[in-house]
């Protein structure tokens, strides 16, 4: 799984370097600090705790407009939530490496060096490492290799040094498809971050 995971993220490298030689592009890193919780579509669940989450990676936007663009690039999130079921607490964390297509949109500038921003789109997820408990012991890995998520941004860019961007962004990223490979647990994840981002 590991080997799999390099390989795609060296081809989306290298794809991100070819699309830049055609378009108007910027390149960038960001990193996020949130909150996760778990839906889980049983009606037993007595409780359930919300998590921290942290997200950071590549990112690229490739500008077809002055106000529209594809974003990609790359995440790394890591998640935890539990639940309790019949008094029983059972424990999931995750780290998945998410790749995003969204389509971006943007204002104007105003005050000289601000526009205000929007995204949209599908998140593919591949799974990293996984680790279930219930009751405090480590059970088998019950998570599916690849799941999909729902991304929405709404955010402020601030100009800097001239052609770079400084980005502030609340991020919301819900999956829709069950996250577990057992047919009788439908387990989705979704998370709410704040997103700092530079690109160059």
């Amino acid at each position: 799984m590991v080997k799999k995971f390099y390989f795609l993220l060296f081809a989306m490298l290298l794809s991100l370097t070819t699309f830049a030689q055609r378009f108007e592009y910027q390149l960038g890193l960001k990193g996020a600090l949130g909150i996760d919780w778990g839906v889980y579509d049983n009606d037993d669940v007595s409780s359930k705790e919300i998590g921290l989450c942290y997200k950071y990676g590549l990112t690229g936007v490739y500008y077809f407009g002055e106000s529209y663009g594809i974003t990609s690039g790359f995440n790394i999130i890591g998640s935890n939530f539990s639940f309790k079921v019949s008094d029983i607490e059972s424990k999931y964390k995750t780290t998945y490496c998410q790749i995003p297509v969204l389509l971006k949109m943007r204002t104007d500038n105003f005050a000289d060096k601000f526009r205000l921003m929007g995204e949209i789109g599908y998140g593919f997820d591949i799974l990293i490492d996984g680790e279930y408990k219930v009751k405090d012991e480590r059970q088998a890995n019950p998570y599916r290799d690849v799941c999909s998520s729902f991304i929405v941004h709404l955010g402020l860019e601030m100009e800097v040094l001239n052609r770079s961007v400084l980005q502030f962004i609340v991020g919301y990223d819900t999956v829709f498809s069950s996250m577990m490979t057992m047919s009788n647990d439908n387990i989705k994840m979704s998370n709410l971050c704040f997103e700092l981002g530079f690109l160059f």
